[in-house]
């Protein structure tokens, strides 16, 4: 699996140079193009009666979210209200994760995902999964910088309790690879923030954030299906197929103390 995902990173990075080679100066239309990139890998490897859609979030007091590059629903218990080629309206409650899509993030445009995700927050239901994907990544000591210059509402100028759950639940990276997750954050003190475990194989052969990123996703759903599925059905976990991991550094953002 290793040696598998490291060629579809390598895949992604080539479908994505060849819509550059084509459309240089449409920032929007590479936008739209990467995102189907990524849509398509995770449609293709995803259970079915699960769908991998882009489109918006519509909640029980008719509260409809931001347009969402990926909504991963429901789709065999739960049809959209409104479908138009690949862009539907889905129920909150069939909505299993959202993920926003960059081609790559400075400052500006980071502190725009933090407002973007922290809209959400009242329309998706909190199990719903938030995630960030980035192709070309910042370093992680450059998000770190992004996060402790956000600006927030008020006079206290930093992540608490309720905004941390606000922010994506992981920030993937793949050129500057890493797999952010939000957590407690324990080294010379307890705080709360984001860390980042990097793992290798018995082989001492590096595990790619997009299979970190993809067994992330692939769990959520996994979980999902679990809670619709006969307890007399035993479903064998993804993970199990995948080679074993062995911790090879980590890294932390700290955002506040606990």
């Amino acid at each position: 699996m290793v040696d598998y995902f490291r060629l579809v990173s390598e895949e992604l990075f080539i479908k994505l140079n060849q819509v550059k080679t084509f459309i240089k100066k449409h920032n929007p239309t590479i936008g739209i193009l990467t995102e189907e990139i990524l849509r398509t890998f995770l449609q293709n490897y995803i259970p079915k009666g699960v769908s991998v859609k882009q489109g918006f979030v519509l909640n029980k007091n008719g509260e409809l979210s931001k347009q969402c590059d990926i909504i991963i629903y429901d789709s065999e218990l739960y049809s959209p209200f409104y479908r138009i080629n690949d862009i539907v309206v889905v129920p909150a409650e069939s909505v299993i994760s959202i993920i926003e899509i960059k081609t790559t993030v400075n400052k500006q445009i980071f502190h725009q995902v933090v407002d973007y995700f922290k809209s959400f927050t009242g329309i998706i239901e909190p199990s719903t999964g938030k995630h960030l994907f980035i192709y070309n990544a910042p370093k992680v000591s450059s998000l770190d910088s992004y996060f402790h210059n956000y600006k927030h509402l008020g006079d206290y100028q930093s992540f608490d309790h309720d905004t941390f759950y606000e922010l994506p639940d992981t920030i993937t990276g793949i050129s500057h690879s890493y797999h952010l997750r939000r957590d407690y954050v324990v080294f010379e003190r307890d705080m709360m923030g984001y860390l980042s475990y990097n793992y290798e194989t018995e082989k001492n052969v590096d595990i790619s954030s997009l299979e970190l990123f993809y067994s992330n996703i692939y769990g959520q759903v996994e979980s999902y299906l679990k809670t619709k599925i006969s307890s007399e059905h035993k479903m064998s976990s993804r993970d199990e197929y995948h080679e074993s991991r062995n911790l090879k550094s980590l890294f932390a953002i700290e955002l506040f103390d606990m």
